[in-house]
């Protein structure tokens, strides 16, 4: 019973934090990588200071969805990774 209370509440859970997290940093890491190449064109063209300054926003916007995907998958790994400890410790069972 303790095994299967540990594999539904953390085990299970765990990874699909971290599948769903990982999909989402994956999505955000192509975006951020658009959002930084328009931000270094619009530098490199010499732009005025409110359009570099949007552009910059912009990039750092994805930087942080990326920072929170990727907290959320370490968390999500936390988690599974507690209950994959607690279900290796459990004792035996006395029965053979």
């Amino acid at each position: 019973m303790r095994h299967l209370a540990l594999i539904l509440l953390l085990i299970i859970p765990g990874l699909a934090v971290v599948a769903v997290s990982g999909h989402f940093a994956l999505q955000d890491w192509r975006q951020l990588q658009l959002a930084y190449d328009h931000y270094r064109t619009v530098v490199a063209t010499g732009a005025d200071l409110r359009a570099v300054t949007i552009a910059y926003q912009a990039q750092s916007i994805h930087r942080t969805n990326l920072f929170a995907d990727g907290v959320w998958a370490l968390q999500g790994a936390v988690v599974f990774a507690v209950g994959l400890a607690g279900l290796c410790l459990l004792p035996r069972s006395s029965r053979r």
